[in-house]
């Protein structure tokens, strides 16, 4: 049910970036033509690339997470720069089409396309994330628990949680957080010798 109910979700948000591209291209002057239809594919691709990735993360965090904010967090403190990267690296290629000669360019590509980019980062980064931190039914918790998270992390879940020790930011008093070896450090001792004079010989 959990992985129904996510995608619908999504159905949901792709068809919300839709709606908004078709909506604010037609605003910025952009005809409904055969063109101007390719670039509004274009946001249906676009928002399943922000969406299936956050909403997939989403529902496979720790179950030690409880509130569906902290799943949030989680998901975002994972995703925000990936998608950001991602974001800026397809901008930057539609921005080249601002500075082409032919004004059919300008209109039925670069217009919407520029739209599909900021309509699409904006739900799918900002919107989504938002909508789903009052998503906090059971059905949607299909992470592992502490002990699946121990089993594949054995230094414990560090990533997921601060340790007990180190709740208020301070250092922990477990022994190897400083860096050195657990147990007890040998230590060897090296005696130097001193060299042996030998007697002079007599002659005879």
């Amino acid at each position: 049910c959990g992985t129904l109910a996510a995608a619908l979700i999504i159905g949901v948000a792709i068809l919300i970036c839709l709606m908004a591209t078709i909506g604010i291209s037609i605003l910025a002057g952009v005809n409904l033509t055969g063109f101007s239809n390719m670039s509004f594919v274009l946001s249906i691709a676009f928002s399943v690339e922000y969406s299936v990735h956050v909403v997939s993360r989403w529902l496979r965090a720790p179950l030690i997470l409880t509130s569906s904010l902290e799943r949030v967090q989680y998901t975002m403190s994972f995703l925000m720069l990936p998608t950001f990267m991602a974001w800026i690296s397809s901008t930057i290629g539609v921005v080249c089409l601002a500075f082409t000669e032919f004004s059919f360019t300008e209109v039925f590509f670069f217009r919407p396309l520029i739209i599909v980019m900021m309509v699409t980062y904006y739900i799918g980064v900002y919107v989504l994330p938002a909508f789903l931190c009052y998503m906090n039914a059971d059905i949607f918790k299909l992470g592992k628990t502490e002990e699946e998270s121990r089993s594949i992390h054995p230094g414990g879940a560090s990533d997921l949680k601060l340790d007990e020790g180190d709740e208020n930011g301070g250092p922990s008093d477990e022994p190897g957080d400083d860096g050195e070896k657990d147990g007890v450090e040998l230590a060897v001792e090296v005696k130097e010798e001193a060299p042996k004079e030998e007697a002079p010989k007599e002659e005879a």
